[in-house]
């Protein structure tokens, strides 16, 4: 049976310049047994619109876009959510700032392996290279990666699919792709590296930074605390992931995103330990299956002498919170126990509150 393949691009915010490079360099070399499918994970809007544009202007691209602005970047369900639904016998992953070689599936396609993944080896380019247009070929690189980069990785489709996909508790940057290796290989799978072609190479992209101005969702320990996650899963000898929660769920439901604009229950607490707790085990336990808005503000009194006073003396107090802190906690709580849930995240540094709106219906 001849092989076939699926390759899924996960993407959030990247240039456009750099898309259209990688894309146009892997279009000519699909046929009737190569799938390429991309998922834009919460992008702006205005710049999905434009990426949808440009994908039109390619044959041969499937193109999800998921309304999942308010959320944390998750490169672990963009490939779940891909790969749930495929029926070729391999499976792709890969970065969306890569030029591709011209021959690459066509040198590499009939030899694919059922009994083996393969991962490849990236020639990295400097900013001054990666904006000219050239052959690749004739791209410089500054070095190539070693085998422990593992970006680029094709599957076995069932294979992967056995161990439940890539593990969706990975948020932000985080360890998904080594994680996905190292449990194909706790259940004895070989996972082989190849460096001996150059097929790939990167083009450099400059650093997200973000301004205290921003309201997107995001937590500063979150890179430690998936590095920890992944050492326990490697002490452990972990083979499937997401045995708790659902994987790959549903293509980035736009009713279900929808529907968080028409909230039936709307909370407001203050940022004490025991609201914040409250808010977790009341979302984790409740029978309410509908949407439920919740904003979490400073308690008035968190700074007040009084306060101050009462708690140097020994006297009880509520046990504040900094904003920051509920917004750890709180992100927290939604990766453990609701990420399959359809949800609208915002923290406001400057006014100090944080809103969060979640379809629970979506759970179901």
């Amino acid at each position: 049976m001849k092989n076939s393949l699926t390759i899924v691009i996960p993407n959030r915010n990247r240039d456009l310049n750099t898309v259209k490079r990688s894309i146009a360099s892997i279009i000519p070399q699909l046929d009737d047994h190569v799938k390429l499918v991309i998922v834009d994970y919460g992008s702006p809007i205005a710049y999905q619109k434009e990426l949808d544009s440009l994908m039109k202007s390619f044959l041969k691209v499937e193109l999800i876009l998921c309304p999942t602005q308010g959320q944390l970047w998750n490169k672990s369900r963009c490939i779940n959510m891909v790969l749930k639904n495929t029926s070729s016998s391999h499976f792709m992953v890969c970065d969306m700032d890569m030029i591709w070689c011209p021959e690459f599936l066509e040198k590499e396609m009939s030899s694919l392996s059922m009994d083996a993944s393969v991962y490849f080896t990236v020639g990295i380019m400097t900013q001054e290279e990666s904006a000219k247009e050239k052959d690749f070929e004739n791209y410089d690189i500054k070095f190539k990666t070693d085998d422990e980069a593992t970006g680029i990785t094709i599957f076995p489709t069932e294979q992967l699919k056995s161990i439940n996909g890539f593990d969706e508790f990975y948020h932000g940057w985080g360890s998904e792709d080594t994680d996905a290796h190292m449990r194909m290989r706790n259940a004895g799978y070989e996972v082989r590296f190849r460096e001996s072609e150059l097929y790939f190479k990167h083009q450099w992209h400059g650093k997200a930074y973000r301004s205290k101005e921003s309201k997107l969702p995001y937590h500063s320990h979150l890179e430690r605390i998936n590095h920890s996650y992944f050492t326990l899963n490697k002490t452990s000898n972990k083979v499937k992931a997401n045995k708790q929660l659902k994987w790959g769920g549903k293509v980035c439901d736009i009713d279900a995103y929808s529907e968080l604009n028409d909230p039936k229950l709307s909370l407001e607490q203050y940022a004490t330990e025991e609201a914040v707790q409250g808010i977790i085990h009341f979302l984790h336990g409740t029978d309410v299956k509908d949407v439920i808005k919740i904003e979490v503000k400073e308690h008035p009194q968190s700074k007040s002498v009084k306060s101050i006073i009462k708690k140097a003396t020994g006297k009880k107090t509520p046990r504040f919170m900094s904003i920051e802190t509920v917004n750890e906690v709180l992100l927290e709580a939604i990766i453990m126990n609701h990420r399959d849930c359809a949800y609208n995240y915002g923290y406001d540094r400057i006014k100090e509150k944080i809103h969060l709106s979640i379809n629970l219906i979506s759970d179901s």
